[in-house]
């Protein structure tokens, strides 16, 4: 891995000001919403896309914002030289060697975009913010952890993908620090519609209780029907987002990873959910593992844990969808948690998603 320490404060030139100086082109590679937040960002900082481009095998005659869609091929013959500015999220392999082929073929930026949040991550916030992020940083309990991390702080402040492509680890890496075999009681927030779930059972994790919470309807209706094809496992299905307290809240749902009760898109449609706190869902309960991925509702969601954590349970937290989570995460948990170790994991994929801390208890 070719970051190893983090990028030295104060923090001249970001991905934002190359961008700005760039006199070529600037052609945006996708149509979707991530494409969308990308040219509101553009707005504020005076930048406009000349052009957007699609995939080989995506491109139609459609539109979009007003332009025709082009190939690859097409933006080649129109412009001698151009910028790609990447605004699309894959994990998929074959799609990331193109992206990374293209990476190589010509100038190409992926600006940093929040899930959740207005904040986003440019030399100003790192910079505000280079303390926290060292001492995340110094408290992390392996090398491969810290490569991660600083790696993943490069990549925001320069838009550089390729930096992306050895900054993973495999999954059988999560599964030996998870030790499956120890949990027999699992806490899903985020259980989507229990792919984890399933994907923990699959580790040969001996499960007897399972508690699975999904705040929008749709993916929650897909989750209770897996959940009732379960024999000998005891699982527990909740409509409702995970909070600091229980009580009721309007929830933007998408019908994705993207539904939160706290991400504003014109994609996502309103739904008033039962609010739910980890404590209240595990009372009477020991956990042995807990996993939060409740899109951007993460620090809400510990901080309605601290009765739970008196049980010590392996914790993984989301750290990607906030622009602040990368520091505020880790240092909250363990604010509360002093005596746990903080592992970073995180598979293959582009942009810097699907970042997890994994938190394991001493002793």
């Amino acid at each position: 891995m070719k970051f190893t320490s983090l990028p030295q404060a104060p923090v001249i030139e970001d991905v934002w000001d190359k961008l700005k100086g760039e006199t070529r082109p600037l052609v945006v590679w996708g149509m979707g919403n991530g494409a969308d937040k990308l040219l509101l960002e553009f707005e504020k900082r005076g930048l406009e896309a000349s052009d957007f481009m699609a995939s080989d095998g995506f491109v139609r005659g459609q539109s979009f914002h007003g332009k025709v869609v082009l190939s690859y091929g097409a933006v080649k013959e129109k412009y001698e030289d151009f910028v790609l500015v990447l605004a699309f999220a894959s994990s998929r392999e074959e799609v990331l060697e193109l992206m990374f082929q293209r990476a190589e073929e010509c100038t190409l930026y992926m600006p940093d975009l929040p899930v959740c949040g207005e904040q986003y991550f440019d030399k100003t916030f790192y910079n505000a913010h280079f303390e926290e992020f060292q001492r995340v940083y110094d408290l992390l309990a392996d090398q491969t952890s810290k490569d991660l991390y600083a790696a993943m702080l490069w990549y925001k402040l320069t838009g550089d993908i390729t930096i992306l492509r050895e900054a993973y680890t495999e999954a059988e890496e999560t599964k030996h620090l998870l030790s499956p075999k120890d949990i027999s009681v699992y806490v899903d927030l985020g259980a989507y519609n229990g792919d984890t779930l399933k994907g923990m059972i699959s580790m040969g994790a001996p499960l007897t209780h399972a508690i699975c919470v999904e705040p929008d309807k749709r993916t929650f209706k897909k989750l209770s029907a897996y959940a009732e094809t379960l024999e000998g496992i005891r699982v527990d299905v909740i409509n409702a987002a995970v909070w600091d307290t229980c009580d009721t809240g309007v929830f933007e749902a998408s019908g994705n990873r993207n539904s939160s009760i706290s991400n504003p898109s014109h994609q996502h449609r309103t739904q008033e959910v039962s609010l739910v706190t980890v404590d209240s869902l595990c009372e009477g309960v020991k956990p042995d593992y807990i996993k939060y991925d409740v899109e951007g509702s993460e620090a809400a969601a510990i901080l309605g844990s601290a009765l739970t954590f008196r049980h010590r349970p392996k914790t993984l937290i989301s750290l990607y969808h906030r622009s602040e989570d990368l520091y505020a995460l880790p240092l909250l948990f363990l604010e509360q948690n002093p005596t746990y170790r903080l592992y970073i994991r995180r598979p293959k994929c582009v942009p810097a998603w699907e970042i997890n801390l994994i938190a394991l208890p001493n002793g």
